[in-house]
């Protein structure tokens, strides 16, 4: 079996940090908080944009104070600087 490599992250540039599972999960690490929340939109600030997650039955799973986890059925990501 063979390991995933890892990229390296540069933490420091103030990016935030996605990780998608599928088109059914999506971690977002940076998080600076929740702009809006309804089922079929989940809008994040960030130190360097707004991001905005679309879809159906979009639920957030996990919240801390830096990072959430929406999970749902996300059709479009959109990144605003």
């Amino acid at each position: 079996m063979k390991k995933r490599k890892e990229l390296p992250v540069d933490f420091r540039s103030g990016l935030p940090v996605l990780e998608l599972t599928g088109n059914r999960r999506v971690t977002v690490e940076g998080s600076a908080g929740i702009l809006k929340y309804e089922s079929e939109l989940v809008r994040l600030n960030t130190s360097s944009m707004v991001i905005s997650f679309c879809g159906r039955g979009l639920t957030l799973r996990c919240i801390s104070a830096t990072s959430v986890v929406v999970e749902g059925y996300i059709t479009n990501i959109d990144f605003m600087t």
